[in-house]
Order: C-alpha cells, then structure tokens, then sequence
C-alpha cells in the first residue's frame, strides 16, 4: 500500500507542474480568458457503503481536471465551464465512476438599476452506493447513475430598494438500476419573489415568496409524491456591520400533495447565514435552517433542522486551515412510525501553498448517523491527502 500511495504522488506532482507554465492566472486566446484546473486526491474511507453493520474500507483516487473560459464585454460578463471527475475505488471497483459537468452563467449589466443573469448545467453523475435507498450494497452491485439538466435565470432591478424575480427549472433522469429508480426520475419547477428596502446604511429588510412544483415520473396505485411547495419569509441582510455579513429568513412554510393519501404540512421555516471576520484572515460562518427536503426512498418527505459552524484561519502568508462541525435532525414524513436520523459531521484540513499554482492539502472527515430506523445507523472517518493546481 505504502508503494500505491508513492507511486500516485509522484504522478500527481508530474501532473501538476504542467500548470507552472503562467504567473498571471488564466491565458487570453482571442479575446477570452482560459484557465485550466487539476486536483487530484488520494483518501482512505472506512466505510465507504455507510453502512452500519458489515464495513467496507477502500482507498480512493480521485482526479479532477476542470477548464473554465471567461469573457468580458463591458459590464457583461459570460463564463463556459467544464469538469470531469474520475474515482477510482482500490478495494471496490465496481464503484469507480466518470463523472461529467458542464456549467454556463451570464451577467448583463443592462444599466445601473438593471441586471440580469442566467445559468444552465448539464451533469452526467452518479449517487454512490449507500447515500440513497437504491443504492445499498445488498441492492445492487453498482452505483446509481443519472443525469440532470438545469436552467434558470434572476432580474434585478433597483439601486437601494430592490426588486427580484428568479425562475428555475431541472429534469431529473435515471439510466440504470431502472426497475426501483424510476420512482425518482424528477421535474422540477419554482421561481421566487423579492423585495428589499435599507432600514440603515448596510442593512436591509426582506419579504420574500417561494414557489416549487416537484413532478414525480412514474406513478402507480400507491405511488405519488407530486407535490407544491410554497414559502413565504421576511428578514434581514446585512453587510460589513461590526465585522458581520449576514442573512436571516423566517416565515411560513407548505407542502401540499397531489395524492389525497398523503398528508399535507405546514410549519415555520427559517433560514440563517452569518458571516463573521474578526480579523481579516480570520473568518466564522455559521449556517442553519429549517427546511423540507424531497424523499431518498423512506416515506414522503422529510422535515430537516440543523447547521454548520465553519472556521477558516490563515496561520501564515502560504498556511491555512479550515475546521468544521456540524448536526441535522431529520425526520422523516409519511410512515406509520416517523423515522428520525441524528447526523453529526466534524472535519478540519490544513492547505500549503508550496507555490503560486500548486496547493497541498491534508484532511480528515467524520460522519455520524444515529438512526431509530433498523440498521440505517453508521459511522464513518474518511482521511485525505489532495493536490490542486491552477494557472
């Protein structure tokens, strides 16, 4: 083993000083601005099926070329990207996966009240055996892979009061493992309206509504789980005040079924995100809220309360480090006795710069579910070592 993970360093900084070619960033070909990425990753994950009784441990290799391509015209600006992602399980290759993500944005500037900006995404993925219901090792010998297309686009208008209109739309599509995946293949539809008006010189007040239609593609006698979801918040966000940048929501939160038989809900939801910089390498975010999430296979829906406490910290001009814990409560909806899973997550890694292009990280990740579901409890510790270079 000590042979393997010499042998993929070498390869991994052979790979990399390809990338030592520029000092500035990325090229300019013709006009536009193309920058290149490589990260490569060896880690060793102890479960790799999260699974809570028979384990299986693997290391993993993962490499990550990406190419972005960004032009500039004027105030408007257009970016093109695309990343392939390849994971190659040393203990259990019938998880190996080839992943594949292409991602396009656009900002138009229109006038200095006027913006309008647009995204579209085409992944071609997979969901690893074990994070989802179809994706047990006693299921199927192979992941569950899909593709999805998204498209969406935000209008902006305003200077200090400001007014917001975004729309998105995703398709869902499973392409193996089809006799139970069927059952997630997925449209899904929202848009949502915003206003903002400043109450003080960097804050501002927020009422907002939220609207998502979850389109289910099979059906059958028992199986339905169309529904809407419809929110309404008002808050506050923030910027630079005492060393804070922030968003708070709070409000009214509905799910309303297309099927009769299940039960339709409504509770208070709320949403946090707080940004706080007491010195300027030194940052905390903290993240939270209280939400509804679609099913993974158990019941129908899934009520989720939790969040994250993140701190990032640069020790020196080329040493940083990066900690985090978090905890969710799900529970889920829809089942004769409410299943609820206890998720604690803990991880902290130490990046160097050893030049301008390249970056050294090591990290560990821990995952722990606690679950009054039969044999859905797991823990998990997943150490890395991770390499990313960029012109």
């Amino acid at each position: 083993m000590k042979k393997h993970i010499i042998a993929v360093t070498v390869l991994q900084l052979a790979a990399l000083t390809a990338f030592s070619t520029s000092s500035h960033g990325g090229i300019m070909v013709g006009g536009v601005e193309v920058t290149p990425g490589l990260q490569v990753e060896e880690s060793h994950n102890d479960n790799i099926f999260a699974q809570e009784t028979v384990k299986k441990s693997s290391w993993i290799t993962t490499i990550d070329p990406a190419l972005v391509v960004k032009a500039v015209d004027g105030a408007n600006e257009y970016e093109l990207g695309y990343r392939y992602s390849r994971g190659i399980f040393h203990s259990s290759h019938n998880d190996d996966y080839s992943d594949h993500f292409i991602g396009a944005d656009m900002l138009l500037d229109l006038t200095s009240r006027l913006n309008v900006i647009g995204w579209a995404d085409y992944n071609r993925t997979h969901d690893m055996r074990g994070t989802t219901f179809t994706g047990l090792p006693i299921t199927f010998n192979t992941p569950d892979k899909y593709h999805e297309t998204i498209v969406g686009s935000r209008v902006e208008y305003g200077q200090n009061a400001r007014v917001e209109f975004s729309g998105e739309y995703s398709n869902k599509r499973y392409d193996n493992h089809r006799t139970i995946t069927q059952t997630r293949d997925l449209d899904t539809i929202g848009g949502i309206a915003q206003f903002s008006y400043p109450i003080a010189p960097k804050t501002s007040a927020v009422i907002e509504a939220r609207y998502t239609r979850f389109n289910y593609k099979f059906f059958s006698p028992t199986t339905n789980l169309d529904s809407a979801e419809q929110r309404y918040y008002a808050g506050l966000d923030w910027e630079a005040t005492a060393k804070t940048t922030g968003t708070v929501r709070v409000g009214y939160l509905s799910k309303n079924f297309s099927n009769a038989a299940l039960t339709d809900s409504s509770s208070v939801g709320w949403e946090l995100g707080i940004l706080w910089e007491p010195l300027t390498y030194s940052s905390w975010t903290l993240e939270g809220s209280s939400t509804a999430l679609e099913t993974d296979g158990t019941g129908s829906y899934t009520k989720s309360v939790g969040g994250s406490l993140t701190w990032n910290h640069e020790w020196a001009e080329h040493l940083s480090h990066t900690a985090m814990v978090g905890y969710h409560e799900n529970k889920f909806q829809g089942l004769a006795i409410t299943r609820k899973d206890q998720v604690t997550t803990a991880g902290a890694s130490v990046n160097y710069e050893l030049m301008r292009w390249l970056t050294v990280g090591a990290g560990y990740n821990y995952a722990d579910r606690n679950s009054n579901a039969a044999n859905a409890s797991y823990r998990q510790n997943v150490w890395s070592l991770t390499l990313t270079g960029t012109l």
